[in-house]
């Protein structure tokens, strides 16, 4: 309980916000470094083979946002006769984003736009994997590249370097997780400077659907998702709900919901379960299966937010105890996205 409370204090203290300050302007004076090393060493060595990416990023879990601009003197498809730009700026649709891994090459359409100052730009917005009806990439490493159309034999095939990765101030980041299959997509540089797609398996996570209410105590709807996500009902999963304090772990079997065989609820009867002397703060977590690992935390993972925890705030409610304690209970996440419930007992003997 010393080193729990010890950490706690650590992370709340006036150090650790100077850290973070430290290590926000040393992730900008990198990437400022990194934009400086592709601009003045990649791009002049490429020797006219590479779009600048000016922007990546994979916001929903599964699309692939993407902007380059093409390097002076390529053949661009449509650059000349009537069908070279619309009223728009976009010339007809002959190019496309490269997927490369090992000997295998995937296409994914893209639009060529010319800019203002006369250079052309391609853009791309790309659905990753064909079960939900995207490109049909795998697991693994993917470098991505470019390839136009110029309207000879050859294709003009140009590499993409550069990262483009956005800064994102707001309370929001990319979702890199796939909500639908739970795969994970990163985005990333070769050593020699290419834009990469690493896309890794699902992982397992228990994710808090609703929180119910109810004057005995709640219960919680939650789903599974990743390997094994659909469990036996004949062998439905077990709920730890931990006491931080105390180190008290009370267990409770989830029944299956209807019509879903990832989803359960799980019902808490705070009402007789909570020692009223003292507040308490109430943690729940997911029994590992037959094939064994690590307790699931169930709570909101699967999200885009920066502050779960100040963004994601549940009702409070009024449950009454078996000793006749009104006790208030404060549903809140952490900043991992776990769900707690905060008891604490009123002074009072009214709700």
């Amino acid at each position: 309980m010393i080193k729990k409370s010890a950490g706690i204090a650590l992370r709340r203290s006036p150090a650790m916000k100077v850290g973070a300050s430290v290590r926000r302007r040393a992730a900008a004076g990198l990437a400022s470094g990194r934009s400086t090393l592709v601009d003045s060493v990649l791009m002049p060595a490429a020797q006219g083979s590479a779009a600048r990416v000016q922007y990546a990023a994979v916001l929903d879990g599964h699309t692939l946002n993407l902007r380059a601009l093409l390097p002076a003197g390529v053949p661009v498809p449509g650059a000349s006769g009537a069908d070279a730009a619309g009223a728009d700026g976009d010339a007809p649709a002959r190019a496309h984003v490269l997927f490369i891994s090992g000997g295998t090459r995937i296409r994914a359409a893209a639009r060529l736009h010319r800019e203002r100052d006369g250079q052309t730009s391609v853009q791309a917005t790309v659905l990753l994997g064909e079960d939900i009806g995207g490109v049909s990439v795998t697991l693994g490493r993917w470098t991505l590249g470019l390839e136009l159309d110029s309207g000879s034999p050859a294709p003009v095939r140009l590499q993409l370097i550069g990262d483009g990765a956005p800064a994102y101030g707001g309370p929001t980041r990319p979702l890199d997780t796939c909500v639908r299959t739970g795969r994970r997509h990163r985005l990333g540089l070769t050593p020699a400077g290419r834009l990469r797609l690493t896309i890794a398996p699902a992982v397992a996570r228990a994710e808090v659907l609703r929180v119910n209410r109810a004057f005995t105590g709640t219960s919680v709807l939650f789903a599974v998702y990743g390997p094994d996500a659909a469990r036996d009902a004949a062998a439905p999963p077990v709920v730890e709900l931990v006491e931080q304090q105390r180190r008290t772990v009370l267990r409770h079997t989830a029944e299956p919901l209807p019509a879903d065989a990832t989803a359960w609820r799980v019902t808490l009867p705070l009402g007789r379960l909570m020692d009223t002397s003292a507040r308490q703060t109430w943690s729940l977590r997911l029994v590992p299966g037959p094939r064994g690992g690590k307790p699931l935390e169930i709570g909101r993972h699967g999200h885009d937010l920066r502050s779960p925890r100040k963004v994601l705030t549940p009702p409070k409610f009024t449950v009454r105890a078996e000793d006749g304690t009104f006790v208030e209970v404060k549903p809140q996440y952490t900043r991992r996205g776990a769900l707690q419930l905060v008891c604490t007992p009123r002074k009072s003997g009214t709700p």
